[in-house]
């Protein structure tokens, strides 16, 4: 855990968009401390800091220059989930620059290893289903045979940012100038960067009342798809 940990703060520190001082102390416009679960039904969870010490922590928080954020992990008879989100207010960060940070880029410039990947996951447990997430499986550095499964969402407004068929270790070049020329005209929307890790596969967690519970919430912030409606009797 603490090399994921690791690697979750490294994520953000590569790239230096804000001067210190820049960023003020930020208003609260959503709780996600109180719209993510605390504590899932038969697991046992806590908060964790994005760095391993106080110094990696501030530098983190001044990279990601958010206005909100969450990063808690639950355990259970050996598995791990971990649920980290973030939020910027509308014209917060540039579009750009909370796309091209992604665990694609940022986890294998700092030694993991991506094994292999999915575009389009479905997401679903019991009543819920979320939008489609960009899939991977992970190893640490150093570590192949440690498993880290992770799903991720960037969603602006309303709508999930497209990333592609493809591995998102560099920005795509016509969609980062498309996003620079739709930042520079008019600014950003609201948005949110939503992952799940866990150290099992995901299939492994249907039925599990804490996995739907965490998908719910998730569902409430944005991500969830409206059951379609049955069809009329003929």
């Amino acid at each position: 855990m603490a090399v994921l940990l690791g690697a979750v703060a490294l994520q953000w520190i590569n790239v230096r968009d804000f001067k210190e001082g820049d960023r003020h102390i930020p208003a609260r416009p959503v709780n996600l401390a109180a719209a993510l679960p605390a504590q899932l039904a038969g697991w046992q969870g806590r908060d964790e800091p994005l760095g391993p010490n106080e110094t990696v922590t501030n530098a983190v928080e001044r990279t990601l220059n958010y206005d909100d954020f969450v990063n808690r992990v639950f355990s259970k008879n050996g598995t791990t989930l971990g649920i980290y989100v973030a939020y910027w207010t509308a014209g917060r960060m540039p579009l750009q620059k909370v796309a091209s940070h992604t665990p694609d880029r940022c986890w294998t410039e700092n030694g993991w290893h991506c094994a292999a990947m999915r575009q389009g996951e479905n997401v679903a447990a019991g009543a819920v289903r979320l939008r489609a997430a960009q899939w991977r499986l992970f190893h640490p550095p150093g570590q192949p045979d440690r498993n880290e499964y992770v799903l991720y969402w960037h969603l602006v407004g309303t709508q999930l940012y497209d990333y592609g068929d493809r591995f998102n270790a560099r920005p795509d070049l016509v969609k980062w100038w498309r996003d620079t020329l739709a930042y520079a005209t008019a600014g950003s929307e609201a948005q949110y960067f939503i992952r799940v890790t866990s150290n099992e596969p995901f299939e492994k967690l249907a039925g599990d009342a804490g996995w739907e519970q965490l998908l719910a919430a998730l569902g409430k912030l944005g991500l969830g798809v409206a059951p379609k409606a049955p069809r009329p009797e003929t």
